[in-house]
């Protein structure tokens, strides 16, 4: 059976708009045509429907709509995908003329290619010209000459890297992931642009990804692990090819263990051998995917304070007022880590809507590029990496009230500042909803889809089970429609959230004696804290001196031999990695240690100044010692009152009291910070 190009548009965007009514306007925008030609095309797209037992629903003043069977619509959904190579649009064409540009070794002839996508030349030439348009930003370029053919020119990581994200940005839109228990990714051979892979293939590396980097210190996203097993194919083809890759910066850590593991494993299978440089290439993506771990106090503090450097500048130079709420600094931290590994590793990734924040954002774009531009002259920041940051900062402009009426699950598996920002947008937009994010595929076969009124997703989930909605992450006006329909259906005839039953289901989860024990926890670590603060004088020269002093101090406290060992795991990180707090007399010591069994906070002032490393790595005079150690282990509530004190320096006026008061101010302010940490822990059980 025949489908025409005009019928399959149609029903593609009433599939993807399921249960909703969409009107003849919108349909003839969608596909730039007259409502006049829409209204004729629906006569005979209603004759095609009819064969898949389907057919559709009019209503006056809203549209049409899709009815029938879910056998039906998948029936209908499988033949549109089923249309051979040569009706691909332009965006997929663009994909599969990379991966012949790729193929070949020598310059394609543009006959030969208008021929393999059954084209005109005329369409091929504008096929290459956006194919031009979307590898711009990167660092390859198309050679095109007349009797010559087209070339694709550039570094093997570069072209590598730009197919990976050209892919991913179409894959994206496509139902690539699975929400079944124990598989990763739907191959679903129906859909075209996974013709371009071996599903065979891809399936032994997905299987051998997840196994060996599950053994990571952090947990990759679900776009991170789709990006490595897509670098990993890449590795294979390209090697097989006779292309491999020249990786000159080589790195020893868990992502190096991890890369080498995979390919070894790939070499007995596939009896092919691999040079070292493959393992090192797929280390630098996976180190790129790397996010500061909640509990990692050893490098949170040098990370947040670049933050909030960051939010002081871009709040003096815009105007916007950026409150450094704990939320707000995580989800930036959280983003500094990979953004800086990915441009020390040269890994490039692309923003598809990078477009779009430039122009929804275009003075707060401006002023963050200008800051890392002046902050660090020495790296190169693409204007891809300063879109990703700039939605860290919008979504932190205005706190949007929330209305419990209308229980959503946002699904994002982008990041944490895309899903902010769509998450923003959403309640601004509609106030009504009360809205959990899920940033894992993975994961939502442990969550219950019932318990949602909706379900919002930014990428296709396939045999997802329960009914969603696709949306951009930057929340275009077709989304905004098809939403607002829904939310209005919603709100007429939910009940079931009631603010009660929301108190009573979380601590019925929550469990009474569980929450006993998070409050006492807590509690303890307020007392373990103000009960062992204590200001002490040093007289140090340098600071291998002063943190002698220190350890005599201790020694009194902990038992000498406990007090040695920390002593000297403060000082091998200060010669390493620097402790002094940039802009201030302040040295934060901090560390953790399996010998300890309790939290010191403790405080010195040393005689004289004395010269340390500070967290930007510059050398800086310091004279105020603040002395932070826990055990190895923390639980959340003793991690929530370490992290209050940490971030509570990032406060100038809190610096100065440190700096400058006497031990009834500074224990004052210290019980301050933590009785306010303590009552967050108490609202957000009860609340």
């Amino acid at each position: 059976m025949y489908i025409t190009s005009r019928e399959r548009s149609m029903s593609g965007i009433l599939l993807e708009s399921q249960h909703l009514f969409v009107s003849i306007q919108s349909l003839a925008k969608k596909l730039d045509v007259s409502t006049r030609t829409i209204q004729r095309e629906v006569k005979m797209l209603e004759d095609t429907l009819a064969k898949f037992d389907l057919a559709l629903e009019k209503k006056a003043n809203e549209g049409i709509r899709l009815t029938g069977s879910d056998e039906g619509l998948k029936k209908l959904r499988d033949e549109i995908r089923a249309y051979s190579d040569y009706e691909m649009g332009r965006s997929e064409r663009s994909l599969f003329i990379f991966h012949e540009l790729l193929e070949s070794g020598d310059p394609l002839k543009t006959m030969t290619l208008s021929k393999g996508f059954s084209v005109s030349s005329k369409t091929l030439q504008q096929d290459l010209e956006h194919f031009e348009e979307e590898i711009r930003n990167t660092r390859l370029s198309l050679i095109r000459k007349r009797g010559y053919g087209v070339e694709l020119e550039g570094r093997e990581k570069d072209k590598r890297m730009a197919f990976v994200n050209m892919a991913m940005q179409r894959m994206e839109l496509m139902q690539v992931f699975s929400s079944k228990e124990g598989e990763f990714l739907s191959l679903d051979p129906k859909e075209k642009l996974l013709g371009i892979f071996d599903p065979g293939l891809l399936r032994r590396i997905e299987v051998n990804i997840l196994e060996k980097t599950g053994n990571l210190p952090y947990k990759l996203t679900d776009l991170s692990l789709l990006e490595a097993m897509l670098h990993t194919y890449m590795s294979v083809e390209r090697v097989k090819g006779g292309n491999p890759v020249d990786r000159k910066k080589h790195g020893e850590g868990p992502e190096e263990v991890a890369s080498r593991a995979i390919f070894r494993s790939l070499e007995e299978e596939l009896d092919l051998k691999f040079p070292e440089d493959e393992a090192y290439l797929l280390a630098s993506v996976l180190r790129s995917a790397k996010r500061i771990s909640e509990t990692d106090i050893e490098n949170v503090m040098g990370l947040t304070s670049l933050a909030s450097v960051l939010i002081e500048d871009v709040t003096r130079t815009t105007g916007y007022f950026f409150s450094k709420d704990k939320k707000f600094l995580d989800a930036l931290v959280s983003h500094l880590e990979p953004l800086f590994n990915r441009i020390a590793e040269g890994v490039f990734v692309s923003n598809p809507i990078k477009k779009e924040i430039k122009e929804d954002y275009s003075v707060l774009f401006g002023t963050i590029g200008t800051v890392l531009k002046e902050k660090f002259p020495e790296l190169e920041f693409s204007e891809d990496e300063i879109g990703f940051l700039t939605l860290h900062f919008a979504s932190a402009i205005t706190e949007f009230k929330e209305v419990p009426k209308v229980a959503t699950l946002v699904v994002c598996t982008s990041g944490l500042a895309t899903s902010r920002m769509l998450t923003k947008k959403l309640l601004m937009k509609f106030p009504q909803l009360t809205i959990i994010e899920q940033g894992s595929i993975r994961e939502l076969h442990k969550m219950d889809p019932k318990e949602f009124d909706l379900i919002i997703s930014t990428v296709g989930i396939h045999d997802a089970g329960f009914e969603y909605i696709l949306v951009n992450p930057m929340l275009s006006s077709d989304d905004e429609l098809k939403l607002e329909k829904v939310i209005n259906q919603k709100l007429l005839s939910s009940t079931r959230k009631r603010d009660e039953g929301l108190r009573e289901s979380k601590l019925s989860e929550q469990g009474l004696l569980r929450t006993i024990e998070i409050v006492t926890d807590a509690g303890q670590a307020v007392k373990e804290i103000i009960e062992g603060f204590a200001i002490n004088e040093t007289a140090g020269r340098e600071i291998g001196h002063v943190l002698k002093n220190i350890e005599d101090d201790l020694g009194s406290v902990l038992g000498s031999g406990i007090a040695n060992e920390s002593i000297s795991m403060l000082l091998e990180k200060e010669n390493s990695t620097g402790s002094g707090i940039p802009e201030s007399d302040i040295t934060l010591l901090h560390g953790r240690s399996s010998s300890l069994d309790r939290m010191v906070f403790r405080m010195y002032r040393n005689r004289g100044k004395v010269k340390v490393r500070g967290m930007d790595l510059k050398m800086m005079e310091s004279g105020t010692f603040l002395l932070l150690l826990t055990p190895e282990v923390l639980s959340g509530p003793r991690l929530e009152m370490v992290s209050a004190l940490s971030v509570a320096l990032l406060e100038r006026d809190i610096r100065k009291t440190y700096e400058e008061a006497d031990l009834n101010r500074i224990l004052a302010m210290v019980e301050k910070t933590l009785e306010a940490a303590y009552s967050d822990i108490i609202k957000r059980i009860w609340r």
